[in-house]
């Protein structure tokens, strides 16, 4: 099969995910002050709108806020639940469905690209939050597909995605990201 025609099949199959959101996923936990120190820690921040309630207070956001960069740490999943728990999660999810940019994900992958390395993250900080503020939802748009490309690591297909995140508490976006994935077929790597 023709290179052209490979294209062809992935861009029809692909086409109906393009542009559409996908339901709001919510984080396990609200966001909490000792996972903010957490990170912080980790990252050596010593900013006390981080760590000092009072300076907080008397800074410009008024409150304990979170890292920016620290949006991922704390929308990340659990690494482990109790059984009861993974039933709940695993039932919740099953109601959400999956979202748009899940399914071309399955697309791409029944045309053998499956290792995947993720190319450029942008993130776009919209306001600040932090403890108070409960769960972090986020919700993604596939918004481009490119055409089979030849890469160094295999041919495979880039994968354009937005991502909105909010805050529960006010269902008020707090950050956008622009998301590059590279989904490669790596046993044709200087094959093709």
């Amino acid at each position: 099969m023709s290179q052209t025609t490979l294209d062809e099949q992935l861009q029809a199959r692909i086409e109906p995910f393009l542009g559409k959101t996908g339901p709001t996923r919510w984080s396990v936990r609200p966001i909490e002050r000792s996972a903010v120190w957490n990170f912080c820690e980790a990252v050596e921040d010593a900013n006390p709108v981080y760590w000092d309630e009072e300076e907080a207070a008397r800074s410009r956001f008024g409150r304990l806020i979170a890292p920016p960069q620290a949006l991922m740490a704390l929308n990340m999943q659990s690494w482990w639940l109790p059984e009861f728990l993974r039933e709940r999660a695993a039932e919740q999810e099953a109601a959400l469905g999956p979202s748009p940019t899940f399914l071309a994900h399955e697309v791409v992958r029944e045309f053998g690209f499956v290792t995947a390395t993720n190319v450029t993250r942008d993130e776009e900080y919209l306001q600040p939050f932090g403890p108070g503020d409960g769960r972090i939802g986020q919700r993604d748009r596939l918004m481009s597909v490119s055409r089979i490309k030849k890469t160094k690591v295999g041919p495979g297909v880039f994968l354009t995605t937005e991502i909105d995140f909010l805050i529960e508490a006010k269902d008020e976006p707090i950050a956008r990201a622009k998301n590059v994935l590279l989904l490669y077929d790596g046993t044709k790597q200087g094959k093709e």
